[in-house]
């Protein structure tokens, strides 16, 4: 009879989890906005500005590292120095760069970073369009830009987008030439164009995904012809000749490129009451900048913060990204000079059993216009706070470590929601390689939809909760 009685009750139990149209009746998760105070809401939409405005100069790593590395010293950060004498004093605030395509900010605790620290982790490249080594092709007159992709994007999305060329040009002699053309009012842009619905009748059986394909995503970049009195053979060579004369960049120099090719539509509000943000490259350079102003506010910590971006998550880490030995080699230097100059590669493993870390990334939120695949139930929604991303497999933080920033979140007041996918469906994260160096760690982050899009929407309530929570995270 026992045995039946709890047949029932767990059936109950399941049935009511179920039955229940979303998850908000089931554990409390609803809209942010309403328990905002006058002076909160005053809040929310200053630090929506100040987003936009940072995330509408920093359209690609190198970028964020630039205007990163700018905020930080304005907070009073040092580039770090790990040839330094002494140990760097607890609230000392420092910055290390990797290549200008990684940045970390640190403040250093009153405790050794022998017994941990806290870190917050995100990426800051994004999906994108890029030079290939030799990037001109003439069609039909016209100079077209030959490309590749970065990440993963739906082509046809970036067809008839006013377009931006951002980077760098490094030539033999060891100089770099930065560029940066069509995000500045009266630059000319780039676009990929598309057929008139009168003429693209033997197009129309491609499938969504083929509406553009992959080599076909080639930007006008010039279309005068040559300059025969100039000795211009072809309209290359006078394109050529223009970036010679602009930038003393050469078709050879242009084989040690890093030229991106991003949205240039600035960051806007969207929606009447002005709640969203739109804007290119928030999944994930949203959350990399506001770990930069949760950071900026801690004074002295008990245990060292640090706000790490890394490079290529959405393509494979390479050696700007967090399989890079890069940030082992910046701990031990920090441990190193708090041991009087003596460094243990175990005394590391020990302090990272002891850390505890955020991975921050984007997540996608229920689309009000195409709900259909995802689950009513455990979907991020837009407005309801900083997300705590649980995506099963393996890939979720361990139950104790979830209770402990749950409690973290909800002292300081900070609101937060869940998401999951149903199976089959689901992005990555970077948070196994901090698993994989046996520490704590939970994925968080906010919701987006139009993710991956040139065009990405997010709430600002999300965004200002983000930080509250990063803050929180810091302090305990």
């Amino acid at each position: 009879m026992k045995q039946i009685i709890n047949l029932v009750i767990t059936a109950g139990f399941v049935l009511a989890l179920t039955a229940s149209p979303s998850r908000a009746q089931d554990v409390g998760f609803t809209s942010a906005w309403p328990g905002l105070t006058a002076d909160q809401r005053v809040e929310v939409q200053g630090f929506g500005e100040d987003f936009k405005t940072f995330l509408g100069q920093a359209k690609s790593e190198m970028l964020f590292v630039r205007h990163a590395t700018t905020f930080a010293e304005a907070q009073g950060f040092r580039k770090w120095d790990a040839d330094a004498a002494g140990a760097p004093a607890p609230g000392s605030r420092w910055y290390a760069i990797n290549r200008d395509r990684t940045i970390v900010l640190f403040v250093v605790g009153t405790e050794p970073m022998a017994n941990g620290f806290r870190i917050v982790n995100t990426h800051i490249d994004s999906p994108r369009i890029e030079f290939k080594t030799r990037p001109f092709r003439e069609s039909q007159q016209a100079v077209l830009i030959d490309t590749q992709v970065h990440g993963g994007i739906k082509n046809y999305q970036w067809a008839n987008v006013p377009l931006a060329i951002t980077g760098r040009v490094d030539r033999a002699d060891g100089s770099t030439v930065w560029i940066d053309i069509g995000n500045t009012p009266g630059d000319p842009v780039l676009l990929i164009t598309d057929l008139a619905p009168h003429v693209d009748r033997d197009f129309r059986n491609r499938t969504y995904t083929e509406v553009i394909r992959t080599e076909e995503l080639d930007p006008i970049a010039a279309t005068l012809p040559p300059d025969a009195a100039a000795g211009q053979k072809s309209a290359t060579e006078r394109l050529l000749a223009l970036l010679r004369e602009k930038y003393g960049v050469t078709a050879v120099d242009l084989l040690s490129a890093d030229l991106q090719i991003v949205p240039a539509t600035p960051p806007r509000d969207v929606g009447l009451d002005r709640a969203l943000v739109g804007a290119y490259g928030q999944d994930d350079r949203a959350t990399a900048y506001v770990s930069l102003r949760a950071i900026a506010d801690v004074k002295t910590p008990r245990y060292t913060a640090m706000a790490y971006a890394v490079n290529n998550e959405e393509v494979g880490s390479w050696n700007t990204g967090v399989n890079s030995e890069w940030f082992n080699t910046l701990v031990s230097e920090v441990m190193a000079r708090q041991a009087g100059g003596t460094f243990s590669e175990l005394a590391r493993r020990r302090a990272y059993a002891r850390t505890q870390v955020l991975v921050s990334d984007c997540t996608t939120a229920l689309n009000p216009l195409f709900p259909q695949p995802q689950n009513l139930n455990l979907t991020s929604r837009l407005g309801y706070g900083l997300v705590v991303k649980e995506y099963g497999a393996g890939r979720e933080t361990n139950s104790e470590f979830f209770a402990r920033m749950r409690g973290v979140f909800d002292r300081a007041g900070v609101r937060w929601q869940t998401h999951s996918y149903d199976a089959g469906y689901g992005g990555g994260t970077i948070a196994a390689w901090f698993a994989g160096q046996n520490m704590d760690v939970m994925d968080v982050g906010i919701g987006i939809v139009s993710m991956h899009s040139p065009f990405e929407v997010s709430s600002k309530v999300d965004l200002w909760s983000l930080r509250r929570g990063f803050a929180a995270f810091f302090a305990n």
